[in-house]
């Protein structure tokens, strides 16, 4: 059961590389009108449009998603200042309102090669979200080149594959560059095989592993693979501490620039990393890109060294290298570092207990008092709190308490220092019990989202007890969030006061009051409004606009996000509501009036942030997720179908696999990792 996120909520990726996608067959196109030939995948479309390039149709021509090439008549003199200022107006005045999202790269790697690049959401004229990758490549003695890219968020992989191939292979017909040609390269030391440039040397040293030159042997660039002989229990932080500790003593003073790496993608897998750049003997700047691959097999570990004018032939050579990486013996690992022993000649009769997965929302109904309308998940319970400027409302699931879709219009008050309260607490002991509020208000450490949430358990314990003289609200009404910390914030379009000081979305982890692990999408407006000073000290307090978002256990924002996100932006006031407002103020019903309205700005700044969130936080949710509750993640490489089973199935299901009408079964791992973005299918049961 496969579902497609078209209205997502808040969370960003950055737009990955599109490595994680299988080798899929290829063949040549040449282009006559502009002269150049790449590969594609075999059996799609192709159209040149003139004035525009070749467009290569990936499903039915006149559809997304498709891949367009075209040759620059004329180099830019600032290419980066094209994509970033003028190819961005141009998306502007194409789309004006319907453009939701747009995200700047300072490089995008892809095909072995750095582009200069953008990437950009909007709505096409069905209302579907369309992303579109737009890319500039700087060729140098040939006319330079951009790429466009455009798909559903469903269509990505299969999109960003294609585009990796078409910027891979692009050769003009004038060029004496071509693709180039690989041949097999074989460690017999280590055991192992991969593929390298043709006509390079290869050499294997003792304690270091296969080195393959490419250029003179002993000289940069050159890449080096060595099996490990112990896995590390802790990859990345083995890159971040140890390997980084050898280079400083290697290196000493020498040592100029280090980066390290959560993820880093190539060769169609995604590897822990870090970059380092030293001077030489010689006084050259190197490059040196160290990545480590877990393996159910055995790890491995890939050094690439070059200066900055041999970048991209290494890491083009890096990534074949990755890509092709085999050992001789796999053992029960196969030759994909996957527990396998699909492909046997027999099969069994013996069939899988499965249970097809159902979504966690299947359906939403509409609430609504004098006050608002909303959709809600159907058999959500609802609760509100206080009343127009300071109105809160929540949703939340029973059955799973941190299931939630929750709004507050305004927080107040939290106090911009300690010596703020120090004061007001001074205050209260001398006897103006007045200031007990703000004597007993919480320290925001800074006017931040980060600041905020770190506040909230405190603003839970103060809500209980100041709720009832109606200075705040209910702790009820409260997402339960305690110990959050922010994965990927993304800026927001969401109108906000002058005087915010951070307007952003956030994709966070965090846990409930009883220590479960949860996960969220959320946005705030932090503001520092006014000053007043007591004794030297600024005692005015921060005030925080415009709270809300969706919570839900580790696991499922994924799945719940799309939907919640639909309901979150559903919620208006009614007009009565905002006629009685008028009995208070002018501001205050004008305000009211604002807030109603913001709700599908806030929703459409959520999607463009989930839209352009960094999937590796999904892949990192879902193992955690798995852990806690005891699964793991299989596959079928044949159908693409993904289950959960109940850890140690596997185990049993691995040494009796022939007995099974369905061998094919794979554990997710390092190699197959795409699959975690993929939802549940079906469940296994003993």
């Amino acid at each position: 059961m496969k579902r497609i996120l078209i209205l997502p909520v808040v969370v960003l990726i950055f737009l990955l590389a599109a490595s994680a996608v299988a080798e899929q067959a290829l063949v040549d196109i040449h282009c006559d009108e502009q002269g150049y030939s790449t590969k594609m995948p075999a059996g799609k479309a192709t159209t040149f449009q003139t004035g525009n390039g070749l467009r290569i149709w990936l499903d039915e021509p006149g559809y997304v998603p498709n891949v367009l090439i075209w040759v620059r008549s004329e180099d830019l003199e600032d290419p980066a200042v094209y994509v970033r200022d003028e190819y961005t107006d141009y998306m502007k005045k194409q789309y004006g309102t319907k453009l939701i999202g747009t995200t700047q790269y300072e490089y995008y790697d892809i095909g072995g090669k750095r582009l200069l690049g953008a990437a950009y959401i909007y709505k096409s004229s069905s209302g579907s979200n369309i992303n579109q990758l737009h890319l500039y490549e700087i060729r140098g003695g040939e006319p330079d080149v951009e790429y466009n890219a455009r798909y559903l968020n469903s269509e990505r992989e299969t999109t960003l594959a294609a585009l990796d191939a078409a910027v891979r292979y692009y050769t003009p017909d004038n060029s004496s560059a071509g693709s180039q040609a690989l041949e097999t390269v074989h460690c017999a030391e280590q055991g192992f095989s991969t593929r390298m440039p043709a006509g390079k040397s290869a050499t294997f040293q003792e304690n270091n592993g296969l080195r393959i030159w490419l250029d003179e042997p002993g000289y940069v660039p050159n890449i080096l693979i060595w099996r490990r002989k112990t896995d590390v229990s802790d990859p990345s932080a083995y890159i971040r501490d140890d390997y980084t500790g050898r280079m400083r003593e290697a290196y000493g003073s020498r040592l100029v620039g280090t980066t390290h790496y959560e993820y880093y993608d190539t060769g169609g897998k995604r590897l822990f990393g870090a970059a380092y750049i030293y001077k030489g003997a010689s006084g050259s700047t190197i490059n040196q890109l160290h990545l480590y691959e877990v393996r159910d097999d055995q790890d491995v570990e890939y050094d690439a060294r070059y200066v900055n004018s041999e970048r991209e032939i290494t890491m083009a050579a890096l990534d074949t290298a990755v890509r092709y990486y085999t050992p001789d013996t796999a053992g029960s690992g196969g030759t994909n570092g996957s527990s396998s022993a699909a492909g046997s000649a027999t099969t069994g009769t013996r069939e899988l207990k499965l249970t097809s997965s159902t979504p966690i929302v299947s359906r939403t109904t509409s609430v609504s008092d004098k006050r608002f309308s909303m959709k809600v998940p159907a058999n959500w319970k609802v609760m509100t709190a206080s009343e127009f400027m300071t109105f809160c409302i929540k949703v939340w699931d029973p059955a799973s308490p941190n299931r939630t879709i929750f709004m507050a219009l305004k927080m107040e008050p939290f106090l911009k220092s300690q010596a703020a309260k120090s004061l007001y607490q001074q205050l209260v002991a001398g006897g103006a019990y007045l200031y007990r509020y703000y004597a007993d208000a919480l320290v925001m450490k800074s006017c931040t989202l980060a600041g905020f949430l770190d506040a909230i358990p405190d603003a839970l314990e103060y809500a209980a007890k100041y709720a009832d003289s109606g200075v705040t609200i209910t702790p009820k009404v409260f997402p339960d969030i305690h110990q959050a910390s922010i994965l990927e914030k993304k800026p927001s379009s969401l109108p906000c006061p002058a005087s915010c000081r951070e307007n952003v979305i956030a994709r966070i982890n965090f846990k409930d009051s009883a220590g479960q692990a949860c996960e969220g999408l959320v946005t705030a407006q932090p503001t520092d409004e006014l000053q007043y000073y007591m004794n030297g000290v600024d005692t005015w307090g921060y005030t925080v606009h415009m709270f809300m978002g969706v919570t839900c256990p580790m696991g499922e924002l994924a799945e719940l996000e799309p939907v919640l996100t639909e309901c979150l932006s559903s919620f208006s006031f009614t007009r009565s509501y905002v006629s009685a407002a008028a009995d208070l103020t002018y501001s205050q019903t004008q305000a009211l009036l604002d807030y109603g309205n913001q709700m599908q700005a806030a929703h459409d700044a959520m999607v463009s942030a989930w839209s352009a969130r960094q999937t590796s936080y999904d892949i990192s949710s879902q193992k955690m997720s798995d852990a806690i509750l005891g699964y793991d993640r299989l596959y079928d490489p044949e159908t693409g179908e993904v289950y959960r089973a109940e850890t140690g199935f596997y185990d049993s299901y691995n040494l009796h696999r022939q007995e099974y009408s369905n061998s094919n079964l794979q554990l997710i791992d390092s190699s197959s990792q795409k699959y975690y973005l993929e939802s549940v299918d079906y469940y296994i049961t003993k």
